[in-house]
C-alpha cells in the first residue's frame, strides 16, 4: 500500500534535487506508479545495487532516491521504468522517494531497512502458518510463538496465491497485503518455515531480514518454472501443454468464464435435486428450530467436530440450550460457530439469524459469525439450532472450541464448546440424485489448474525477479514424489532458471528434504509403534529423498535441511517447523555468510567391507557421530543385504568417524541402507552438533551419483 506523506515528501524531494547531479530529463511524468513489490517497511538487499521500478507513460521520467542517493529513470516503450541506485550497507530506517513533474504528488515509502532478503516458495509445508485455528495447520506451540513474534527488524511480505497462464507476457504486480512489520498479528498467518528461518538469522547476524512468502499448497514443481526455462531445456512435455493453449490471455479468460458458468449451472441443478428429492422429510423437520421442541430423544454429541453421521451426505440439525445472564438480556450478540461443512441455516430462539450457502466462495471453510438481534436475547434459557447440509464427505460444525461462543462485546464470552444434540433430517441417496459435481471444477481445468506449467511462476515469482535477494528457500516435493529421476532434473532446472532471472549464478538455494511420513490420517492417527515389525522395503519417498540429496552434489551453492526426524507418521504437515527453519538458517550461515560451522548431519561418503561387516564413512562428521538417546550405543533403521539383494535389519554401531553394519544373516555385505523408510521411530543417527544423518543407500542408481 502506498503511503503519501506531503510534508516529508516535499523535504525529501528538495534534498534529492539538491543532491542529484544528473541532467534533468526533458519530460517528467505527471502520472506514474511504483510496483506493488515495494512499500512502507520493506527491506532492500544490502551490498547490491538497489532497484526501484514502476510504470509511466513511455518517454517520461521520475526521480528516485534513498539515503542521499538519487537517479532519474525513464519509461521505455512498454511504459516500464527502473531506477538503479548504489549499493548500501545494512541499516536504516530510510525514506524512499519517487517524484515526477512539478505539481504531481510524490510517492514516499517510510521505515525502509537495508538488510538481507530471502524468497520462500513451495507447496503446503512452506505455506503452513506459524499459528492458525484450523485443525492440523499450526506449528508446534504456534500460538505462543506468534504471541512473542515482535521483531521490528524482520519484515514480511505474504504474497496471495494467484495463477497466470499466458507465456511470454511478464507480470509486474503481485497480490498481497504488502510489506509488514513482524508482529504477533502478521507472523501468525505467515510461512512458519520462513519465519523461524528469518528469526534465527536475525538473531545470529543482527541485520534486518526481509522475508517473501510465495507458496501454494498441493502444487507440483512444474508451475514454478518459467516458460523460457522450459524452452532452453527442450522440455517437450511442458512446452506442449503451454504452447498447446494457442490462445491470447483475453481468449483464455473468456474460456475460463464460460467454463465457470457451465460448472456453476451444473452444480446448481444438482443442489436443487439434493433438497427437492427430500421435501417431505424437510417439511417434517420444520419445527426443529423452535425453542420449545422436546429434543430429549436426539443424539448427544460431546463435540460438534467430526460429529456428522459418518459416510452420509444429507442434512442434520444441531441444537443447544444456553443460559444467558440477566445483564445480557436485550443486547445484540455475536454467535460464532467457526467453519461449517458445507452449508448452514442458523436459528436463535426459533428465528433465523444467519445462513451461508453454496453461493459463497469456499463456503465449506468460511467461519460463521452471525449477529443475534437484542430483541431475541432473554435472560435464562435460550436455544440455538443449526441446520447443516453436508454435500460431500465430512460435514458438520467444524469450529475449534475457542471459535464456538456467544459474546456481546468480543471480551465477555459464553463458550458453546461441548455437548450438543444432533438429529438427521435426511440422508441423500446418490443413486437418485447423482454424484455431486465438483463446484471447483472450473478451477481445475487445464490451464486453470495450479500445477499447470509456469502458471505460478508467471504470477507469484516473475514480479519479484527485479528485486535483489540474498537467496531462496524451497520446500516442495510431496506432489512429485512418485517421479524422483524427473524431479532431480526439474529441481536443477528451477534453480538454474531462478538464478538466471536474478542474474546471479551463485545465489544460494536452500531446500528441505521430505520429512518422515506414512499416511495422511491426522484425525485417526496410526499407532506410534506401527512401524516396529516392518520389514525393509522400498517406499516411494525414500528414492525421492535420495534425488533431493543428489542436488547437493550436482549444483553448487545449494543447501538442504534433513528433516526425516521432524516428521509425523500420520500428518503430511508436521508441526515441528522450528527445526526446519533452524536447519535452513545454519545452511544459509555456512553457504551465504561464510561461517565456519557444521550446518548439516552425516552424509554417506563410501563403503568398504571388512571381516564380513560393512564399514560406512561420512562427511559432515563434525564433533563426532552419535547414537542419539540410545542406551546401548546402537543405531536404528540400518539395513544390509548380500549379493542376492535381500535386505534385513542390521546391527549398526559407531566406530570413530565410521559406522560398522552387520547381520548374522548376511555373510558377504553388498549394500547398506539407512532411513530407507517412509517413517520410523528409531532414527537416532546424528552428529554431536545436533543434526540428523541424511537417509541413504550405498546401492544408489547412476542418475543420482
Amino acid at each position: 500500500m502506498l503511503r503519501r506523506i506531503p510534508i516529508l515528501a516535499a523535504f525529501a524531494v528538495a534534498l534529492l534535487l539538491a543532491a542529484c547531479t544528473a541532467v534533468r530529463p526533458e519530460k517528467m511524468a505527471a502520472n506514474y506508479s511504483v510496483h506493488k513489490i515495494y512499500g512502507d517497511y520493506m527491506v532492500l538487499q544490502r551490498e547490491k545495487p538497489i532497484r526501484i521500478s514502476g510504470h509511466a507513460a513511455p518517454g517520461e521520467s521520475v526521480l528516485v532516491g534513498i539515503g542521499g542517493n538519487s537517479v532519474f529513470a525513464t519509461a521505455g516503450d512498454d511504459g516500464e521504468w527502473a531506477a538503479v541506485l548504489p549499493a548500501m550497507e545494512a541499516g536504516g530506517p530510510y525514506l524512499v522517494s519517487v517524484t515526477g513533474a512539478p505539481g504531481s504528488e510524490p510517492v514516499i515509502f517510510k521505515d525502509v531497512l537495508i538488510g538481507d532478503v530471502w524468497l520462500a516458495s513451495g507447496q503446503s509445508n512452506m505455506e503452513m502458518p506459524v499459528y492458525s485455528k484450523g485443525r492440523h495447520w499450526s506449528t508446534l506451540n504456534g500460538k505462543e510463538e506468534a504471541a512473542q513474534a515482535t521483531y521490528p527488524n524482520i519484515r514480511l511480505y505474504n504474497a496471495t496465491s494467484k495463477k497466470y497462464v499466458s507465456p511470454g507476457k511478464v507480470q509486474h504486480e503481485v497480490v498481497g497485503p504488502g510489506w509488514q512489520l513482524c508482529t504477533p498479528e502478521t507472523a501468525a498467518p505467515f510461512s512458519a518455515v520462513a519465519f523461524y528461518f528469518g528469526r534465527e538469522l536475525n538473531k545470529d547476524l543482527n541485520v534486518p531480514i526481509g522475508l517473501i512468502s510465495a507458496s501454494w499448497g498441493g502444487t507440483a514443481i512444474e508451475p514454478w518454472i518459467s516458460y523460457d526455462a522450459y524452452k532452453r531445456a527442450g522440455r517437450v512435455r511442458e512446452l506442449m501443454k503451454i504452447e498447446g493453449l494457442g490462445k491470447t490471455s483475453a481468449e483464455l479468460e473468456a474460456k475460463y468464464k464460460a467454463e465457470q458458468e457451465k460448472a456453476r449451472k451444473k452444480f446448481s441443478e444438482w443442489e436443487k435435486r439434493f433438497y427437492s428429492t427430500y421435501a417431505k422429510e424437510t417439511a417434517a423437520a420444520a419445527g426443529w428450530k423452535n425453542p420449545d421442541l422436546d429434543d430429549s430423544s436426539w443424539t448427544k454429541v460431546e463435540s460438534t467436530r467430526n460429529s456428522f453421521p459418518e459416510g452420509i451426505d444429507g442434512v442434520a440439525w444441531y441444537r443447544r440450550t444456553v443460559d444467558i445472564p440477566a445483564a445480557w438480556a436485550g443486547k445484540e450478540l455475536v454467535l460464532s460457530l467457526g467453519a461449517v461443512d458445507d452449508c448452514d441455516e442458523t436459528f436463535f430462539n426459533g428465528e433465523k439469524v444467519g445462513a451461508t450457502g453454496s453461493d459463497v466462495e469456499s463456503y465449506w471453510s468460511v467461519p460463521r459469525k452471525y449477529k443475534v438481534p437484542g430483541k431475541l436475547v432473554k435472560a435464562g434459557r435460550n436455544v440455538i439450532a443449526v441446520r447443516v447440509s453436508d454435500m460431500f464427505i465430512d460435514g458438520g460444525i467444524q469450529g475449534a472450541d475457542d471459535e464456538l461462543f456467544l459474546s456481546p462485546d468480543g471480551k465477555q464470552k459464553i463458550s458453546l464448546a461441548g455437548d450438543w444434540k444432533l438429529k438427521l433430517e435426511f440422508a441423500a441417496d446418490l443413486r437418485k440424485i447423482g454424484n455431486r459435481p465438483d463446484p471447483l471444477a472450473y478451477m481445475n481445468t487445464n490451464e486453470r489448474h495450479p500445477s499447470f506449467p509456469s502458471t505460478l511462476y508467471n504470477s507469484m515469482i516473475a514480479p519479484w525477479t527485479g528485486y535483489p535477494l540474498r537467496g531462496f528457500l524451497w520446500y516442495q516435493g510431496e506432489t512429485n514424489a512418485g517421479a524422483p529421476e524427473d524431479y532431480l532434473k526439474l529441481q536443477q532446472l528451477l534453480i538454474s532458471d531462478w538464478r538466471t532471472l536474478w542474474n546471479d549464478p551463485k545465489l544460494p538455494f536452500l531446500f528441505v528434504q521430505l520429512s518422515g511420513y506414512e499416511k495422511h490420517t491426522p484425525d485417526k492417527p496410526l499407532p506410534d509403534d506401527y512401524w516396529v515389525d516392518r520389514k525393509p522395503g522400498n517406499p516411494v519417498w525414500a528414492p525421492f529423498r535420495e534425488a533431493q540429496a543428489a542436488t547437493l552434489r550436482k549444483v553448487p551453492y545449494t543447501g538442504m535441511a534433513v528433516c526425516i526426524d521432524a516428521g509425523n507418521h500420520s500428518d503430511i504437515h508436521p508441526a515441528n517447523k522450528q527445526a526446519v527453519g533452524y536447519r535452513l538458517a545454519k545452511e544459509a550461515e555456512r553457504i551465504s555468510y561464510g561461517r565456519d560451522i557444521v550446518s548439516a548431519g552425516p552424509m554417506f561418503k563410501s563403503m568398504t567391507v571388512r571381516d564380513g561387516k560393512a564399514v560406512i564413512s561420512f562427511t559432515n562428521v563434525g564433533a563426532g557421530l552419535e547414537a542419539k538417546g540410545s542406551r546401548d550405543g546402537k543405531l536404528g533403521c540400518f539395513a544390509i543385504a548380500g549379493k542376492n539383494g535381500k535386505f534385513v535389519w542390521a546391527d549398526a554401531v559407531i566406530d570413530g568417524d565410521t559406522v560398522v553394519v552387520s547381520s548374522p544373516e548376511v555373510k558377504e555385505p553388498a549394500a547398506v541402507r539407512y532411513g530407507w523408510v517412509s517413517y520410523a521411530g528409531n532414527l537416532n543417527f546424528y552428529n554431536k552438533d545436533g543434526f540428523p544423518a541424511c537417509p541413504f543407500r550405498t546401492d544408489m542408481p547412476d542418475y543420482v551419483k
